[in-house]
């Protein structure tokens, strides 16, 4: 009896210790937001290449690029290059208001690593 009574304490206090670990370990972070504007990937429906394009916070495309690969947009690595290339093209238009052409943003982001 005293035997039971020892181990469902031990259980007990493991129970107490491993609970909190559990815990922080399904706290679900933040996807990676960009600041300002946003991007849309469309791919189509049985392609291999996909189109990003940017735009400013008003709606206004800044920035247009179509790619040999389709984009899965789930994974947070995948958001944080697409926000990198958002960037840049934001600092370019905040600087000319003009679309840049013949850049390749995007494609660097996801061909050179």
């Amino acid at each position: 009896m005293k035997r039971l009574f020892l181990f469902q304490l031990g259980l007990a206090a493991l129970l107490c210790y491993a609970a909190p670990l559990a815990s922080q370990a399904q706290t679900k972070h933040e996807s990676p937001v960009a600041r300002d504007g946003f991007w849309v990937v469309e791919t189509p429906p049985k392609g291999d290449s996909c189109v990003v394009r940017f735009y400013t916070n008003d709606k206004k495309l800044i920035y247009q690029e179509t790619i040999n690969r389709c984009l899965n947009i789930a994974r947070r690595q995948t958001r944080r290059q697409l926000n990198t290339a958002l960037d840049q093209a934001m600092f370019v238009w905040q600087a000319t208001h003009q679309i840049p052409t013949d850049r390749q943003w995007v494609a660097v982001q996801f061909y050179t690593k």
